[in-house]
């Protein structure tokens, strides 16, 4: 179901005119738009190495997909169903089903090279251009039924909004999708990269199709089947010139895949779930390992923090060499109190790994919780330039500004905040309060202005 989002920019396409086309200028307007709503219209798991994982990964298939119009951003959502899929000028979602569906980085690689090539061949603005006679009930529709997934409750919010008999139009094309598939496999192969991960992923999702068909509405369904494309990739395996690809280091995927499951289930169902798989389970193998680094996300969830560091020691014991799984007892230390010993073990992960966002934003709240507020503030404002769309951050920063009587900085933060949690009137209100405080010759006064101007400008257009 690679299906796009149309409904929330509908009044900037909607047209009477016979002919239209959706410019790049235009699209860009748009996603900007839509980057503002889309903690409004969907549950993100929006934690900083989620965020940073998918993006990087995004970073380098663009890398080598050349020069873009557009700035890409990359999303997972909380939702059960087995989905991907791209809105304008780049914004690209994924379900938290559909990773978890997935057994490795190629797979991942693969889905979003995929969405990328719809967005790089314009097939968005195709779409939009040809549907500019629907209106936005209709769309607003669809969308509803997609982000809630397959099921009755979708399929009547779609056959009731009558969005049943656009779907059709609001869906990519069979060549569409072909096109994107060789884009992936042509990026794949120059990241070194197996694109024989493609049918495997594809051949999970035919798999679940099959068994959950009599749930999924056919109007959604109006993509080329797996089966279909897995038939065009393997064609293209088998005629393409022999290549050794690079073995991939699994580990970043698997952790990124765990946390995903621990960040959208239920913690105690987990627990159940695993402390039975682990007494299954072949001691000291990966599988394991992982196992119980799942187990010790679900005990932090749960405040047994005792049982969290336990398990969680035991992921160490097998993958001695990753930075990362310090920050993750740095961050039960926090949460149960132990805040020097977490800021330890945070600058440790910081040191061997400079640029990991997850270890920077949780120590400066270390730094935060035991009165070192310029730390903090320093540590929060250097992570801007890396996570500039990260609401938790500014909404930190303006805490942190109250603390130190900086109210105009604190309104500033605000500002920006409720910009990105789709609040325009917060948004709008904070931003003139910041303007009013804030030194006139400030960069941030300017900032500011040029915000209040955009949200004006929105407002407008809605």
């Amino acid at each position: 179901m690679f299906l796009f989002i149309s409904a929330i920019f509908q009044q900037n396409i909607y047209r009477t005119s016979q002919v239209f086309a959706f410019s790049v200028g235009e699209e860009r307007e748009v996603g900007e738009q839509l980057l503002t709503m889309v903690r409004k219209g969907f549950s993100l798991i929006d934690e900083p190495d989620v965020i940073q994982y998918i993006n990087q990964l995004g970073r380098e298939t663009l890398a080598v997909a050349g020069s873009q119009y557009f700035d890409y951003h990359f999303f997972v959502i909380n939702n059960k169903e087995l989905n991907a899929f791209a809105a304008p000028s780049g914004l690209i979602f994924f379900h938290s089903g559909l990773i978890e569906s997935l057994d490795s980085e190629e797979e991942l690689v693969g889905v979003m090279a995929h969405e990328i090539g719809h967005v790089v061949s314009r097939h968005l603005a195709d779409r939009i251009t040809k549907t500019a006679k629907v209106n936005a009930v209709t769309m607003l529709g669809v969308l509803l039924g997609i982000a809630l997934g397959a099921g009755p409750l979708s399929e009547a919010i779609i056959a009731g909004s009558a969005a049943a008999g656009q779907s059709a139009a609001l869906s990519f094309s069979r060549l569409d999708e072909e096109e994107a598939d060789r884009l992936a496999f042509k990026w794949m192969q120059e990241q070194n990269l197996d694109p024989a991960a493609m049918v495997n992923m594809l051949h999970e999702i035919h798999t679940m199709n099959r068994y959950r068909m009599g749930y999924v509405p056919p109007y959604l369904l109006t993509h080329p089947g797996p089966d279909v494309r897995m038939s065009y990739i393997q064609d293209l395996i088998i005629f393409s010139e022999n290549k050794t690809y690079v073995k991939v280091d699994q580990f970043p995927f698997l952790r990124f895949k765990s946390r995903v499951i621990t960040l959208s289930k239920d913690p105690m169902e987990l627990v159940f779930y695993y402390q039975n798989a682990i007494a299954t389970m072949e001691p000291d193998t990966q599988a394991t390992a992982m196992a119980h680094y799942v187990l010790s996300q679900a005990y932090l969830a749960a405040a047994e923090f005792d049982k969290a560091e336990k398990s969680l020691r035991k992921t160490m014991a097998f993958f001695p060499d990753k930075p990362i799984l310090k920050a993750d007892l740095g961050i039960i230390y926090l949460k149960s109190g132990r805040f020097n010993e977490a800021i330890s073990l945070l600058q440790e992960t910081r040191k061997a790994e400079r640029s990991n966002e997850y270890a920077t934003f949780y120590l400066a709240m270390a730094f935060e919780k035991t009165g070192k507020l310029q730390e903090a503030s320093d540590l929060y404002e250097e992570l801007l330039a890396m996570m500039p769309d990260y609401t938790k951050l500014y909404y930190q920063l303006a805490n942190l500004k109250a603390k130190q009587n900086k109210q105009d900085e604190g309104f500033y933060y605000y500002g920006y905040y409720y910009w990105y949690e789709g609040d325009l009137p917060n948004s709008k209100s904070h931003f003139t309060r910041a303007i009013a405080l804030l030194p006139q010759d400030s960069q941030k006064k300017a900032d500011a202005e040029n915000m209040l101007q955009k949200i004006t400008r929105f407002e407008k257009e809605q």
